[in-house]
C-alpha cells in the first residue's frame, strides 16, 4: 500500500499533543534511533507568601482592626494603606488582620516589594495559573501585571493580599502613581488588598483609604511591654513603656530583655535605669536576645537610619536637616520655622540650600513619618517624637560636628525668645559633645554653661546654680582658671546667685573675673565691658544708686554714636541707666531711656522678642513710680497677653507682669 503523499512532507512518526516521559522515534526499518528528552518543568520561585504571626496579644489597636475587618468582609472599592514611621507597627496590624481572614476561610498572601514579580507571579500559580506562563512573564512585568490581576479577579475563594513595607512605592508602579492601580497595587472583586509603608502621602495612595498608625497609648503600651516580657503584671512598667514613648518595637525590644535577662534586669525600673542615660543601649541589650544583630528592620537605631536613608535618596538635604531637628527639638519641643533661618542653615553641610529644597526637604520628612507639622502662638511649628530625635542622636559622631555647630548657631541666632527649646536643645547638644570631646573639652563647657543660663531665663535660678558650680570648679580643673570658658562660666555663676539675691557673693565673681578679663583680654573687650557691667549693677541692686549711673552711662558713652543702638551690650547698659534714673525719680529721662531701647530692640530681635516685649513691662513701671496706676495696669495689662501668648502662664516674666499688673490695678481702682 502506497504512502500517502503527505507522509513524505513531514516525518514519519511524528507525534501530536503533549509528550510525557521518552519517545522512541523510528523513522524506518533502515534508519537512525533519535531520544528526545521532555522539556524540563519551569523551576519554582523560591519566595514566600506566608504572614508573619503575632508573638503577643496586639494591643491599643482594636479600632482600627475592626475598620480594616469590616471593610475586607464589605468589599472594598479601593485599596487600604497603613502609613507611619517605622517601628510604630504597621505590620504587626497587618499581621493581626491576616489572623482574622484566615480564620474565616480566606486566603493570605503576603508579599514584599522587593521581590514583588516572582512573589506575585506564585501567587497567579497558587491560584490555578500555568507555571510556564509565569516563566515567560518574568521580564514582563506590565504584562505580568495584568496576567495575576485576572486570576486574582477571578480567584474561588476570598483572599487577603497584604504588600508589607512598600516604603518605596516606585517598585509598585515604576511608571504611574500607586494610586492609579496600574501596577501591582489594585483593588478586586476577589478579595483585600493592605499595603503597609513608611510614606504618609494620601495624594500619593489616592483613592485608597490611608490610615495612619501611632503609638500606644499609656495603659496599652504598658500592657504591651508585659506581654513581651512574658507577665501578667510588670512592676515599673508604666514608666518603662512612658520612657520608650509607646514605639511598638521599643517596647517589644524592652520585653524580650526582661524575659530572658531577668537576674540582670529584675523589674522594668532596673531596665529603665540602665537605658535612661542611652537609648542605644536597647539595640545592643535586645541584639544576642532577638537575633537582630543584622536586621535593621528590627533595631530602633536601624529603622530610623533605614528611614533617612530612603528619603535622602530623594532629598539630599533632608538627613542633615534631620540630625539638626534632634538637637533643636530635643524631648518632642515644637521647633518654630523662624528657628531655621536660611542664612544660618545655608552652611557648611549644609551650603547648597535654599528656600525651595528646605521645604521640599521637610515635606519629605513630614511624609515619612520623623516629623510632624503643627501651628502654635500662630506660626508654624515642627515636631519629632522623642525617641526618634534621641536615636537620630544617638547615632552622632565626629563627623556631625559640623551639623552640631549649626545647631548651635541657629540657637545663639534670635537667643533667648524660646527658653523651654533652648533649655533642652543646650543641654542634649551638651550630652552629645561630651561623648565626642568629653565633658571637660572647651565646646562642652561652652555649651553647659549656655545651657544653664537657659535655665536661669526659664526661672530655674537654683536648679542652674547647682550646676554651674559643678562647671566652674571642672572647667577650672581642665582648662585653667583664665581659660575663656571658664571665665565664661564664672559670671554665669554670679548671674544665677544674683537671681537668688545673694548679691555679696555675686558682686565678689564678677569683680574676681573683671580683673582677669583686664589682664588677658584688655579694657576694651566686649567680655571686658560685660564684666564691667555686671558690677556696676550689683552696685545699684545693692543701694550705690550714684556709682551705678556713672558706670552705665560711661559704658553707653563708649560705644560710638552711630553703632550704640546696634549694639546689645550698649543697649543693656542703657536700659540699667534707665531703671537707675526711675528709682531716682528722673521718670522723664528713665521712659525715653526704656523708649529708645524698644525701638531699637523691635527692629533687631523682632517686635515679638521677649527682650522686646520687656519694654512694655518697664515703661508701665515707669508710669507706677510717676503714680499714674491707671496707665500702669493698662501698659502691664497688655504685656500681660503678649507674656501669656508667646511665653506662657508660668514663665518668670509672666509671673512678674502678673503681680504688677494685680497691683496696679487695685491702685487704680482706689
Amino acid at each position: 500500500m502506497a504512502s500517502p503523499p503527505e507522509a513524505h512532507n513531514r516525518n514519519a512518526n511524528d507525534v501530536r499533543g503533549a509528550v510525557y516521559g521518552q519517545l522512541l522515534q523510528v523513522r524506518d526499518i533502515h534508519g537512525g534511533v533519535t531520544v528526545n528528552a521532555a522539556q524540563a518543568p519551569p523551576p519554582v520561585a523560591d519566595v514566600s507568601l506566608d504572614p508573619p504571626r503575632p508573638a503577643t496579644p496586639v494591643r491599643g489597636r482594636a479600632e482600627l482592626l475592626g475598620t480594616l475587618h469590616e471593610s475586607m468582609e464589605r468589599g472594598a472599592p479601593v485599596p487600604h494603606v497603613l502609613t507611619g514611621p517605622g517601628g510604630f507597627g504597621k505590620t504587626t496590624v497587618a499581621a493581626a488582620l491576616a489572623e482574622r481572614a484566615r480564620a474565616r476561610g480566606w486566603t493570605v498572601f503576603w508579599v514584599r516589594p522587593d521581590a514583588i514579580v516572582p512573589s506575585m507571579l506564585e501567587v497567579a500559580v497558587e491560584l490555578g495559573g500555568s507555571r510556564q506562563e509565569a516563566e515567560q512573564f518574568k521580564t514582563a512585568p506590565r504584562s505580568a501585571a495584568r496576567w495575576v490581576w485576572r486570576h486574582l479577579d477571578t480567584a474561588p475563594r476570598p483572599w487577603l493580599l497584604v504588600i508589607d513595607n512598600a516604603d518605596q512605592p516606585e517598585l509598585l508602579d515604576p511608571e504611574n502613581r500607586p494610586g492609579e492601580q496600574r501596577g501591582w497595587m489594585r483593588s478586586s472583586p476577589g478579595g483585600f488588598v493592605l499595603v503597609t509603608s513608611r510614606v504618609d502621602d494620601p495624594a500619593l495612595w489616592a483613592p485608597a483609604d490611608v490610615h495612619r498608625v501611632g503609638v500606644l497609648g499609656g495603659e496599652d503600651a504598658a500592657t504591651a511591654l508585659a506581654d513581651h516580657a512574658g507577665l501578667t503584671d510588670l512592676p515599673g512598667g508604666t514608666g518603662l513603656a512612658e520612657r520608650l514613648g509607646g514605639v511598638p518595637l521599643a517596647l517589644s525590644l524592652a520585653g524580650r530583655i526582661l524575659a530572658t535577662h531577668g537576674i540582670l534586669f529584675p523589674d522594668a525600673d532596673s531596665l529603665l535605669e540602665r537605658i535612661d542615660g542611652d537609648i542605644s543601649e536597647l539595640d545592643q541589650l535586645a541584639a544576642p536576645v532577638t537575633g537582630t544583630d543584622g536586621d535593621e528592620r528590627q533595631q530602633l537605631s536601624g529603622v530610623w537610619d533605614l528611614s533617612l536613608r530612603l528619603v535622602a535618596r530623594k532629598e539630599p538635604m533632608s538627613a542633615p536637616l534631620l540630625r539638626i531637628l534632634s538637637v533643636l527639638g530635643s524631648n518632642a519641643v515644637a521647633v518654630p520655622l523662624r528657628r531655621l533661618p536660611l542664612p544660618e542653615l545655608a552652611d557648611g553641610t549644609l551650603s547648597d540650600l535654599d528656600e525651595v529644597r528646605l521645604v521640599r526637604a521637610i515635606n519629605a520628612l513630614v511624609v515619612h513619618g520623623l516629623v510632624t507639622v503643627g501651628r502654635r502662638t500662630g506660626e508654624t511649628s515642627l515636631r519629632l517624637h522623642p525617641l526618634v530625635s534621641e536615636s537620630i542622636r544617638a547615632s552622632l559622631g565626629r563627623d556631625s560636628l559640623p551639623l552640631l555647630e549649626t545647631a548651635e548657631r541657629l540657637l545663639r541666632w534670635r537667643a533667648d525668645r524660646d527658653s523651654v527649646l533652648e533649655t533642652g536643645a543646650y543641654t542634649v547638644l551638651h550630652d552629645v559633645l561630651s561623648r565626642i570631646h568629653g565633658p571637660g573639652h572647651p565646646d562642652s563647657v561652652r555649651v553647659n554653661t549656655r545651657a544653664q543660663r537657659a535655665l536661669m531665663i526659664s526661672g530655674l535660678q537654683e536648679e542652674a546654680e547647682r550646676n554651674l558650680r559643678v562647671i566652674v570648679d571642672q572647667s577650672r580643673d581642665d582648662l585653667g582658671e583664665d581659660h575663656p570658658e571658664s571665665l565664661r562660666a564664672q559670671p554665669a555663676l554670679g548671674d544665677a546667685l544674683r537671681g537668688l539675691d545673694r548679691f555679696e557673693e555675686a558682686e565678689e565673681i564678677f569683680r574676681t573675673v573683671l580683673g582677669k578679663r583686664r589682664s588677658v583680654l584688655g579694657p576694651t573687650h566686649p567680655e571686658t565691658l560685660s564684666s564691667r557691667h555686671q558690677v556696676a549693677l550689683m552696685r545699684g541692686l545693692r543701694g550705690d544708686l550714684a556709682t551705678a549711673e556713672a558706670e552705665f552711662r560711661a559704658l553707653w558713652e563708649e560705644h560710638p554714636e552711630p553703632s550704640r543702638e546696634e549694639d546689645q551690650g550698649a543697649l543693656q547698659a542703657l536700659e540699667n541707666l534707665s531703671f537707675v534714673l526711675m528709682y531716682k525719680g528722673e521718670h522723664d529721662a528713665a521712659e525715653e531711656g526704656f523708649r529708645r531701647v524698644g525701638r531699637a530692640r523691635s527692629r533687631l530681635l523682632g517686635r515679638l522678642h521677649p527682650r522686646t516685649v520687656e519694654t512694655g513691662f518697664n515703661l508701665a513701671r515707669v508710669a507706677f513710680e510717676r503714680g499714674d496706676h491707671r496707665t500702669a495696669a493698662e501698659g502691664f495689662a497688655r504685656t500681660l497677653e503678649t507674656c501669656e501668648e508667646l511665653l506662657g502662664e508660668d514663665h518668670p516674666l509672666t509671673s512678674m507682669t502678673r503681680e504688677w499688673f494685680e497691683k496696679a490695678r487695685r491702685l487704680a481702682e482706689g
